[in-house]
């Protein structure tokens, strides 16, 4: 992919947001001979997927009984690549205006300004920027920020890094179901899992399979449990396990506390370019086209919002579709947003 094109050049299509959504309007419009830029937050594309969980495996995308995060992101690429995006890392747009442009189609362009101090004119745009910065929910101890790349982990980026580690995981929802069945492969028998209620908010199957895993010693499940303190020198050696019942507590040693209790997230400069908002999160969208409320600008993934919306990897994909298409017809009026097949 192309970095080094001048910011000043009038893209057809700007994308802000590089994750699977994001690659696959850049792939649509692309293979519709539009020029494309991908702006992003993150020093490299993949977005929440690559940044949250590159060693998990996807199970929902079409063709692909199960397919490892990281690598759906290296053939996206490899497939939006073939059209030589201009592609903008650590990048914030944090304005958006439209200019009066008689010569162009839609009378008009769209400035994008950076916090770079970087200026990007655009014919169109889409925001495929899912639910924006993440950061993640933390334990209520004192001082925690203290472990963080000292055995306190929020993600799991690479599962060499657990290998023959004692590993205690917080969470009851699905990431922490799915890293403590695919970490078993690594980690030093049992995994500790804590989670402050009986239920689980994970799939069933998941569950039944931790359970099982339980029943052979390879998970130590505490529950109704809370992680209450850490506890090591320059890293965490031992954790302090309560139980919310009955009030007695137990120290636990291990190498690696993983904490898995969801993120917060905000949009960002997003919120603030005039669009209106379907929630809080998202984007108000006509899903026909996925245009928003402003000129020339359109939303997919899980930034787009509108009634009976289903939020996956598989549905963003199919709405950059719709919006990229869509936008080839905002840049050439006489073309019909329904491309040709792109069989041979």
């Amino acid at each position: 992919m192309d970095s080094s094109s001048s910011p000043s050049d009038v893209a057809d299509v700007t994308i802000i947001g590089g994750g699977p959504t994001g690659l696959a309007a850049a792939y649509y419009a692309g293979h519709r001979e539009a020029s494309v830029r991908i702006i992003d937050t993150l020093p490299e594309l993949g977005g929440q997927v690559m940044a949250m969980y590159p060693e998990k495996h996807i199970f929902d995308v079409a063709g692909h009984p199960k397919i490892k995060a990281s690598e759906l992101v290296r053939l996206q690429v490899e497939q939006a690549s073939q059209f030589d995006p201009e592609v903008v890392l650590e990048e914030d747009c944090e304005t958006l205006e439209h200019l009066d442009a008689p010569d162009e189609p839609s009378g008009q362009l769209v400035r994008l300004r950076g916090a770079s101090g970087r200026e990007y004119l655009t014919r169109t745009v889409i925001v495929t920027a899912g639910h924006g910065a993440f950061e993640p929910r933390r334990l209520p101890i004192e001082g925690i920020e203290r472990w963080n790349h000292h055995g306190l982990h929020y993600l799991v980026k690479r599962t060499a890094e657990f290998a023959g580690k004692r590993v205690v995981i917080v969470g009851g929802g699905d990431s922490a179901l799915d890293w403590t069945l695919g970490l078993q492969d690594v980690v030093a028998h049992p995994i500790t899992l804590v989670h402050r209620r009986d239920r689980f908010r994970a799939l069933e199957h998941s569950v039944t399979q931790m359970r099982a895993l339980v029943e052979e010693g390879k998970v130590d499940l505490r529950v109704p449990c809370e992680v209450t303190a850490i506890h090591g020198s320059d890293h965490v050696q031992s954790v302090t396990i309560a139980n919310s019942e009955d009030g007695t507590e137990e120290i636990v040693e291990c190498d690696a506390l993983i904490t898995l209790l969801g993120f917060k997230s905000a949009l960002g400069s997003i919120a603030n370019w005039g669009l209106e908002f379907h929630s809080k999160k998202a984007i108000t969208v006509d899903p026909a086209s996925m245009e928003t409320n402003l000129p020339c600008v359109f939303a997919a993934g899980d930034v787009a919002g509108y009634d009976g919306k289903i939020t996956l990897i598989t549905i963003g994909m199919g709405e950059a579709a719709i919006a990229a298409n869509r936008a080839i017809t905002v840049i050439r009026p006489e073309a019909k947003a329904q491309p040709k097949y792109s069989t041979e």
